[in-house]
C-alpha cells in the first residue's frame, strides 16, 4: 500500500507538469497512503473540499451567464 501510493502520488505530481491525468493519480495516491498516515487523509481531505468549492463557483458563474 505504501509503495502503490507513493508511486501514484509521485508520477502524479510529475504529470501536472507533463501531459497526462495528474490530478487523479495524486488522489488515488493520496488516498492508498491515507490508510497508513494521517497526513495524506488530511491533504485529501482539503482537495476534497477545494475541489467541492471549485465545483460550486463554476456552476454559480454558469448561472450567471445568460
Amino acid at each position: 500500500m505504501i509503495v502503490a501510493g507513493s508511486v501514484l502520488l509521485v508520477v502524479g505530481i510529475a504529470l501536472l507538469v507533463l501531459p497526462g491525468p495528474g490530478i487523479p493519480l495524486i488522489v488515488a495516491g493520496l488516498a492508498l497512503l491515507g490508510t497508513q498516515f494521517p497526513w495524506a487523509r488530511r491533504a485529501l481531505e482539503w482537495l476534497r473540499v477545494r475541489a467541492k468549492k471549485a465545483v460550486a463557483a463554476v456552476r454559480a458563474r454558469d448561472q450567471q451567464t445568460p
